[in-house]
């Protein structure tokens, strides 16, 4: 095998392991303090930032401890660890 060929080789497959901007955008995961949380919308504060998502009624699960809950139920100063999809719509939020 030629040299360049072997180099090109070892570079297609170094950007298979490395994640690209795309993939990684489609899903944020959080843990962090709930901060805020209405009937629309949650905030979860981590220890750099805070993240605010939208609830949605059909797509938002929302779980208290690992058994499922409503999204009413969540409280302020709670740790939570929640899933965030591209159009910033919380997918999954754990209370814990």
């Amino acid at each position: 095998m030629s040299p360049l060929r072997a180099l090109s080789t070892v570079a297609v497959l170094g950007s298979l392991l490395v994640p690209s901007a795309a993939q990684t955008a489609t899903q944020r995961r959080v843990h962090g303090v709930i901060t805020s949380v209405d009937g629309v919308s949650l905030t979860i504060a981590t220890e750099k930032t805070a993240i605010t998502g939208r609830l949605d009624a059909s797509r938002t699960k929302v779980t208290k401890n690992g058994r499922p809950s409503r999204a009413s139920e969540l409280r302020v100063t709670a740790h939570a660890r929640a899933e965030l999809c591209l159009d910033d719509v919380w997918v999954v939020v754990d209370e814990h």
